[in-house]
């Protein structure tokens, strides 16, 4: 070997060079089969949380499927409420307009039980004031 130093000075620069260049390759491999090691998990937890995330929106959809399906009757709910309270607000018009009418007709009864009263408590004076006495 110092044989070949001693006649090869270029040689031994060239050598030490590529030794040099072939260590910077391996130190520059090394790193970045480490970063691929890191990129390889990180995608496998990726690829476990992307199947969480699956699952979890196969049960939000059927939560979602019976919202919707509870909506739907709520609204029909609502409609059907909605024709009711309609329909109570024409009965209370209807019914406001039947009580100023009785108002009337209470009045023609007390008068007439009043009457009636007055008839079986003195017969005869009833018979008197029918007939023009």
């Amino acid at each position: 070997m110092r044989n070949f130093v001693v006649r090869n000075p270029v040689g031994v620069g060239v050598l030490s060079g590529i030794l040099c260049v072939m260590g910077f390759f391996t130190w520059v491999m090394y790193g970045m089969a480490r970063n691929l090691n890191t990129m390889t998990g990180i995608m496998q937890k990726m690829s476990g949380d992307l199947g969480d995330m699956a699952s979890f929106q196969k049960v939000m959809t059927a939560d979602i499927k019976g919202m919707s399906i509870n909506m739907t009757t709520m609204r029909a709910s609502m409609e059907h409420m909605d024709t009711g309270v309609n329909q109570m607000s024409q009965d209370v018009t209807l019914m406001a307009g039947n009580v100023t009418q009785m108002t009337g007709l209470v009045g023609r009864m007390s008068y007439d039980v009043g009457r009636g009263a007055n008839s079986f408590s003195s017969p005869m004076n009833y018979m008197g004031n029918m007939f023009g006495q």
